[in-house]
């Protein structure tokens, strides 16, 4: 199989590949909001049957440090993502180097996320 083959595809499938990941970025962000919201409204059910705030704040704690590193995690990768395609436009027609350039930057994303891990003592 040659890196021609790679270059014959319709940019439909492109479009439809990127509609597919945005609306997966949606869902999530959805998906948490509700989280959220419901949180917060059971902490105020619970406050109401007479339990004290801190108990009901202990109950239903949620991690600072994990939302924390989980935005760090994402904003690497998509840096990471970015610049991969922004070298995969230097280096046209694409084809399968272009999947290897990408590959690789995301991998240096994460690898970056696990060093950030690593010093920040998680």
């Amino acid at each position: 199989m040659d890196s021609t083959h790679f270059t014959n595809l319709d940019p439909d499938v492109y479009k439809a590949i990127a509609l597919f990941f945005l609306l997966i970025l949606i869902a999530r962000f959805l998906l948490s909001m509700l989280k959220k919201l419901l949180d917060h409204k059971l902490k105020n059910k619970i406050i109401e049957k007479g339990m004290s705030e801190e108990l009901a704040g202990f109950l239903l704690q949620t991690e600072d440090s994990n939302e924390k590193n989980n935005s760090i995690k994402w904003f690497l990768i998509l840096l990471s993502t970015g610049i991969g395609l922004l070298i995969t436009e230097s280096f046209l027609p694409l084809g399968i180097h272009s999947i290897a350039i990408v590959a690789i930057s995301i991998s240096l994303g994460f690898l970056a996320y696990s060093f950030y891990l690593k010093t920040s003592g998680q």
